[in-house]
Order: structure tokens, then sequence, then C-alpha cells
């Protein structure tokens, strides 16, 4: 038990080098909000999307309606752009902490020595107590295209995560606890760049998370049946569990449908969960969860745990295979799942009456309880230039991977995705952690959420043509280390037929984009020589 402890530990910064690339902003949130240069909209417009997801799910909690009524108040009209949290944004799809990916992202091996940080935290880890702590910053700017060429952000995300062994602290055989608290800093226009960059794709990939701390995971974690069998429970995110990021560059890496539908957030807005998962072979594993859905959680630093405010939960089924390089030479990963989230959630156009919401201003908005879809994902390595003769996980190679998932709702922000994508990892044999990457994603919007982009357009004095369903977005990338544990991913992306998803209420129709970014990690364990 102890040896597979160890492993993980061990690993668990190699994991978290790819939780942060990628951001969404939760289904509903931000999306009524003006753009720069954009006319003075109704107060319909204004809220509908900062106030939607928590009129519809919490509606009669005290709570709820100061939070609301404080949403009101911080209503944007006109030019005027107010710095608040109902625009709150995360990042979705980050790595498991229990299943590694077939992606051999490593950073260089090194023997610890002793040290101030080894002396001090040694005795600790003998003890079952282990620490990890990594520095992620992001950078992106949409050079070229979207409603707001070059607009630029920029942060830094510190990872702080801790395990405590009870097997070794108090004999509790198979039991571990997980803890994680994610410091933010140096943000720079974090609340503004999906409203001035507007296209669904684009505008969701980097962090921005607007206080200053969160409290990412504090869980019980079981294992029983020889480790068979894995029960955790506890303040944690389901996006943990499910969907592993399968590329080489996380900005890139994320699904639309698991965020924006299925509506489970970024690692760092931990919620009520409970996860199982049971291995019926070392590769092949089914597992289930179900969490608590709760908008007020973006409100917070993550240590406020009144289920008063939940507006519904999550729940998911998979089952997924996994071989790493440890087993062959060719390692694979796929996952297939069902999700279903019983949050109320506003039609994005419709009234009671059937009516378009934005010109109807005397009836309600068309409430809808449930969304339901499916996603595939999956990874395969195809070549080795060793043609197989060694498990090298770091030998000159070529994988492909991809995606694609569907809601079966039709008031469904996001109808439909696919994404495929290949890299070839270590070319060079100076450089046997770098990989270089190439990937496609498509996405389709619902029919109703093509009605309310068009009408909003025309209301905003454009001439009201709603956007196309279809957009692609083509990029670039790369991940590459500059020295012993510091890596940098940068991309290059170009977005064909974009739309104004996140800045709905504007007279322009966005020409194609080109975006820039990078991501810079830095192993502060290791070079600390954490042991």
């Amino acid at each position: 038990m102890s040896h597979h402890l160890n492993k993980a530990c061990n690993t668990l910064s190699v994991f978290f080098m790819l939780s942060c690339g990628a951001v969404v902003v939760e289904s509903g949130t931000a999306r009524g909000q003006s753009a720069p240069g954009a006319t003075a909209q109704p107060a319909l417009l204004q809220e509908h999307a900062a106030t939607s997801q928590i009129e519809s799910g919490i509606a009669d909690s005290s709570a709820a309606s100061d939070l609301l009524k404080k949403s009101r108040e911080l209503t944007v009209t006109g030019k005027k752009r107010v710095d608040d949290d109902s625009d709150s944004m995360s990042a979705p799809n980050n790595i498991s902490t229990k299943i590694m990916p077939a992606v051999p992202v490593a950073v260089a091996s090194n023997q610890p020595k002793k040290g101030i940080f080894y002396n001090a935290l040694k005795p600790l880890k003998d003890h079952g107590i282990t620490f990890h702590l990594l520095l992620i910053d992001n950078f992106v700017s949409n050079v070229v295209g979207g409603v707001r060429p070059g607009t630029r952000l920029q942060n830094s995300l510190g990872v702080i995560e801790t395990q405590f062994d009870l097997e070794k602290l108090i004999g509790w055989k198979g039991a571990q606890i997980n803890f994680g608290e994610d410091i933010f800093f140096l943000r720079n226009n974090d609340k503004h760049w999906s409203q001035q960059v507007g296209d669904n794709i684009i505008g969701y990939q980097p962090p921005h998370l607007f206080r200053g701390n969160y409290l990412s995971e504090l869980t019980l974690d079981q294992k029983l049946m020889n480790n068979k069998l894995e029960i955790e429970g506890g303040r944690a995110n389901i996006s943990r569990y499910f969907l592993i990021p399968n590329c080489n560059q996380i900005l890139t890496c994320f699904k639309d449908i698991w965020s924006q539908d299925a509506g489970v957030s970024t690692f760092v807005y931990a919620t009520w969960s409970g996860h199982i998962m049971y291995h019926i072979t070392p590769s092949l594993y089914i597992q289930a969860a179900a969490t608590e859905v709760n908008k007020t959680t973006f409100f917070t630093n993550g240590w406020k745990w009144d289920t008063g405010t939940s507006n519904g939960a999550t729940g998911v089924g998979e089952i997924g295979y996994l071989r790493g390089f440890d087993k062959t030479a060719y390692p694979s990963m796929y996952e297939f799942l069902g999700y279903y989230n019983s949050s109320t959630v506003q039609d994005p156009i419709r009234t009671v009456r059937g009516t378009s919401q934005l010109y109807d201003k005397s009836s309600a908005a068309q409430m809808h309880t449930g969304m339901s879809g499916i996603f595939f994902s999956g990874q395969q390595y195809v070549w080795r230039k060793d043609h197989g003769a060694t498990k090298d996980p770091h030998g000159m190679a070529l994988a492909i991977y991809g995606g694609a998932g569907t809601d079966f709702q039709s008031y469904a922000p996001i109808q439909a995705e696919a994404y495929l994508g290949a890299f070839v990892q270590a070319p060079f044999a100076s450089h046997p952690l770098d990989s270089y990457g190439i990937q496609f994603h498509w996405s389709k919007l619902g029919t109703r959420e093509q009605d309310f982009l068009g009408q909003a357009n025309k209301i905003s004095g454009g001439d009201g043509k709603r956007p196309g369903a279809d957009h692609l977005v083509a990029d670039i990338h790369a991940h590459t280390f500059l020295f012993p544990n510091v890596a940098l991913e940068p991309s290059l992306q170009y977005v064909i037929n974009p739309n104004t998803y996140y800045a709905p209420m504007t007279a322009k129709h966005p020409h194609n984009a080109l975006e820039v970014g990078a991501t810079l990690f830095v192993y502060l364990d290791k070079m600390a020589e954490f042991p």
C-alpha cells in the first residue's frame, strides 16, 4: 500500500501541472454584460447571465436573495463595467490525482539533498505527511480578431497540496486525507477577457479566478479490496476524476459540454462530492460520482459549506480504460461517460409564453430542470522510433487523441463538440521531456443560443444576423522544458467563424481570430528538494 501511495505522492506535482490551463465561464454567467463599446441595453439583458443561475435554483433562500440583490446592484449599463464576482469563471478538465495519464509529462529526475526543506519535511514524510508546491503563470492575447482585438490576460497560481497517510499516522489501513489550497496573484484583466474576446472556445480557456485563495480539496479517501475499490468523499470537484486531459498542452485541452452543460467547473471550486471507483482489471475500471451544484461557491473562498443555497446536483457514470508505459510500449486511455445535471436553468431565449425574453419584458423566462448528455475521449500511441522494443516513456513517439460529446436538450447552450489532435514526443534526443502537437476543436451552438445571440446583436445596433452554429479552432502547440523543473507551453490558435457567446450585447460580428498563449510551470517543490 505504501509503495502505491508514495508513487502517487511523487507524481502529484506532475498531475497538477495539467490542472489550470483551460477556463470556463459557468453556464449562464457573464453573458449579458456589455463589451467595451457596446451601447446601453434593457435591464433584462443586463441581468440575463449574472442572475439566471442564482434565480433559478436558490431564490427561496435568504442568502441567495442577498446575493441576487447584490448581483443586480452591480449590473452593467452601457459602457460601464463593474468589477464584481457575478461573472466568476473557472477552469475545467483538471488532471485526476488518482489516475496517471499516458502523456509522459514529467520533470527531470533528481535525488533530494539534505537541505533546509529536506531536513524539515523528511520526518513528516516518514510519518505519512507529504507536501507539493507548484507555480503556474498564464498569458494569452487575441492579437487579431475577436470582439476587441489586442486583449491580453495574465495571472499566476500557486498550488499547495498535502496528503495525510492515516495508515502511517494512526494505523487506519488504506485511508488518506487529501487537502489542497490554491493562491492566485499577479492578476491582470482577469474579469474582462471573455467579454472582450467573446468566442465560446478561446474566451473559455485561461484562468479567471477573482479571489486570492480557494480551498480546492478536503476529502477522506479509502481504499479497499487490495486497492481495487476506492471511495472518496468530502469537499472536492468531480472534474478531478473524469475526462482526464489527453493532450500534451493544457490551455487548449478542454470540453465545452462538460463545463457549460454538465455544470462541472474547475478543481478550484470544491463542493460536497462523493466518488467511487472499482478496478475490474488493472486497466479497465468503472466509476461514478455525485456532486452538489452551488453557484454561490464562486462568491466564497471555499470554506463556506452551507447547502442551503444548492440548486441541484450532478451525477456521472463512466467506464474507462487506461494502460500506461509501465505495461506497454504503446499506451492508451479511453473514457465513455454519461451525466445528468438536476439544476434548474433558464432558457437561452424563450419566455413562458414562447416569446423572446429580449422583447417580451412582461413575461417570465422559461425554466428547465435537468441537462444530460454523453462524452467520449481517448488517446492512443501509434508509433515509436524504437518500434516498441522498449517501454521508455521519454523515447520518440507519436500519439493521437480526441473526444466528442453531445447534450440531449434543445435548450443546451452547447449542442455538440469534437476535437482531434496529435503530438510527437521527444523529437530531439537532447530534450526527452518535450513534445509538439496540432489540434482541431469544433463546437456547435444550440439553436436557441443562436437565436439569443442574433437578437442581442440586433438590439445592440447590429444587423441581427445569427452567428453560425458551427465553428472551428485550429492550433499548434508545444510542451518544452526551459530548465530543470521549469517548463513552458506556448500555443498559437486560429479561430474560424468565432461567435459572441461571452459578449452578446455587441453590434459586432467578430472576424476570424488569432490567439497566442503561453503557460509557465515552475516545480517549486522539486527546486526546493522536498522529500
